[in-house]
């Protein structure tokens, strides 16, 4: 049965998460629609880079030395009506200067709102503070006790999830080498995908609410490689009429494609719709419509439907690849004995570093695998780990009203935080030395890189401002950091609520003069 028929979108932006992904080739995935992720990560620029001005004439509707005299509320407000959004638009702001603790400017700051990908501040915040920045996810493979008579594993291997939420392709490789180096030739049992860190895989809390075929909506699960997606290739054939030329990667067994229903045509237009079958442990995906003969190569990238399996099925690619001879290995579910023998072992990068791929790229799927190891033990729930993150709002002070924390990514409507609260946590953060500097290395600095390298991007406040950025389709949020050289920063939250799609580009430009408008202010504050 075809269960749901979607165009098929070019992805914005390739994703080359921690530089691993080689094999793989360019990657969009994990991430919501407020995302896109490039490559690598632009160092923080040195203290002696040159401050914001203390006039920022871009910022505003009147002239820089009329901002610049007027009161910051006044500019504020000016700001506001000037971007002549609607009025039945739900604004939210908060800012407080963290040098004095004095709110700046508050409207309907206590008002709990959808924060959409404002949420991974409190996850990663959380994660910072209960697991250290130093943590590391562990990748670990198994053998039965006296599983290995010359170089041939005569028992079950056995592969144990962690949750690591950046295990890509190319660390399964890793791990296979281990193998071949440790002298294993063979393997004639099965793979035991071990993925009992957490209590199932699935797709995390409210990802139901839409039925929606696409990256930034994977499943989780302890055992899982490269976000749970896999990328698609297309292009026309040479031959008009003729179907469309597929490739996936990885290319496992388990995914088999359909370019029968597809055809191409004369000129450069791509209307192509994909849809998806599960059959006999196979997901099908099959192409319809037409690709002109004119375009070049695309990609596109969708989620998997079963974690467990497909983190096996590399693990029996990479294998193979690496010369292990298999003996009709099967994938199997299971837990690893306690008295099994570990042969191989991948350690991720820091939680400091992960931080920067959920913050900065605003990664939904690891938001949310950070969000599930919160809980300790193995067979952590969801809401175990949602009690956890609860717990951590509530030692911290944060204020409660109308908090509601139902996921870590903030991914569609099952979250509400009110703009004081996320300027609270904001404060508490930079007020804790243990992991400041984690947590703001792991923000988005406008101008510069992230979701917001193109805004502020000519800016006198480029690289003095870092953020996270929150879009859904109603939803446009920004809250973080402004500041400027020997001084404390100014914390803000912008967020509104109730968005039309054609004033999007009104509101995200508001957010931005007042971002530019603080750090500027930030400056001046600092000069006298």
């Amino acid at each position: 049965m075809v269960r749901r028929l979607i165009p098929v979108r070019r992805p914005a932006l390739a994703l080359g998460l921690l530089g691993t992904l080689g094999m793989l080739g360019a990657v969009t995935m994990g991430i919501g629609p407020q995302s896109a992720s490039p490559t690598g990560f632009t160092a923080i620029r040195p203290a002696h880079a040159s401050p914001p001005k203390a006039a920022a004439s871009e910022a505003s509707p009147t002239s820089s030395e009329a901002v610049s005299d007027a009161p910051l509320d006044v500019r504020i407000d000016e700001l506001i009506a000037a971007a002549a959004l609607p009025p039945e638009l739900r604004v939210g702001i908060s800012i407080v200067d963290l040098a004095t603790g004095d709110s700046l400017y508050e409207r309907e700051a206590d008002t709990a709102l959808n924060p959409a990908s404002n949420a991974k501040l409190v996850t990663t915040a959380a994660a910072l503070a209960r697991l250290g920045p130093e943590h590391r996810y562990v990748t670990r493979v198994h053998v039965d006790a006296n599983g290995v008579e010359n170089g041939v594993v005569t028992g079950k291997l056995y592969l144990e999830g962690g949750g690591d939420p950046s295990l890509v392709t190319g660390e399964i490789y890793e791990l296979a080498g281990q193998l071949q180096a440790a002298g294993i030739t063979k393997i004639r049992g099965p793979i035991v995908v071990d993925a009992t860190r957490f209590d199932r895989d699935g797709l995390p809390p409210g990802f139901d609410q839409k039925d929606e075929f696409a990256s930034h909506r994977a499943p989780g699960g302890a055992m899982s490689v490269n976000y749970n997606t896999y990328e698609v290739f297309a292009r026309p054939s040479e031959i008009l009429g003729a179907a469309p030329v597929l490739s996936v990667q990885p290319a496992i067994p388990s995914l088999e494609l359909d370019a029968s229903k597809a055809k191409t045509v004369a000129g450069s237009r791509n209307q192509l719709w994909v849809s998806t079958e599960e059959k006999a442990g196979k997901t099908i995906v099959s192409f319809h419509g037409e690709v002109g003969i004119d375009n070049g190569r695309s990609s596109y990238r969708y989620p998997i439907s079963d974690p467990s399996r497909y983190a096996g099925e590399l693990l029996m690619l990479a294998l193979s690849q690496r010369g292990v001879k298999l003996s009709k290995t099967k994938i199997e579910s299971g837990e690893v004995p306690r008295d099994a023998e570990l042969v191989a072992t991948f350690r991720s990068e820091s939680l400091s570093e992960l931080c920067r791929g959920v913050n900065k790229f605003s990664n939904n799927f690891m938001a949310e695998q950070i969000l599930r190891t919160l809980a300790p033990g193995d067979h952590a729930t969801a809401e175990a780990s949602l009690e956890q993150l609860r717990a951590y709002t509530q030692e911290i002070g944060m204020p409660q009203t109308g908090l509601v924390l139902g996921n870590g990514s903030g991914l569609y409507a099952n979250n509400l935080i009110s703009p004081r609260a996320l300027t609270y946590l904001l404060g508490h953060v930079y007020s804790d030395f243990r992991y400041r500097s984690d947590y703001l290395a792991s923000l988005a600095i406008m101008g510069a890189d992230g979701t917001t390298r193109s805004r502020l991007k000519d800016s006198d406040a480029r690289d003095w401002v870092r953020v996270k950025t929150g879009t859904l389709d109603d939803v446009s949020a920004l809250s973080g950091y402004a500041s400027a050289v020997g001084r404390d920063p100014i914390a803000f939250s912008i967020i509104f609520n109730g968005l039309e799609r054609k004033h999007r580009a009104a509101a995200r430009g508001l957010q931005d003069s007042i971002a530019a408008l603080l750090a500027a202010e930030a400056a001046k504050t600092a000069a006298n």
